[in-house]
């Protein structure tokens, strides 16, 4: 799963992510109920993603991430991992590890 990478202080565009497997299938997702973390790999501090993950397209493992401000808090390399909850086991899923960056904003000179 590849994640586009993000600006700081950028709440918008949100992110769509498509939950695929290490064979490159998609995951099912309908009905899930979905949470993450982010992991810095400079200093390896872990938060919970503040922002909403809403499933799009269930069935072709899609859905949104709308980023909180303190998703893109920090410039840096992360490590993304999200969570799949089932009313029904087996459950829940969890992701491979994505990479993601979150790059510098910076303002025109005059």
């Amino acid at each position: 799963m590849a994640l586009a990478a993000a600006v700081k202080g950028g709440l918008r565009p949100s992110q769509i992510v498509t939950w695929q497997q290490d064979s490159g299938a998609v995951l099912d997702i309908t009905g899930a109920t979905l949470t993450g973390t982010i992991t810095n790999r400079s200093s390896s501090v872990t938060r919970a993603i503040a922002g909403t993950l809403n499933v799009t397209d269930g069935a072709a493992g899609q859905f949104k991430w709308d980023y909180a401000a303190g998703d893109v808090a920090d410039v840096g390399e992360f490590d993304v991992q999200f969570d799949a909850a089932f009313g029904s086991p087996p459950s829940p899923a969890r992701s491979y590890i994505a990479r993601w960056t979150v790059r510098e904003y910076r303002t025109a000179s005059a």
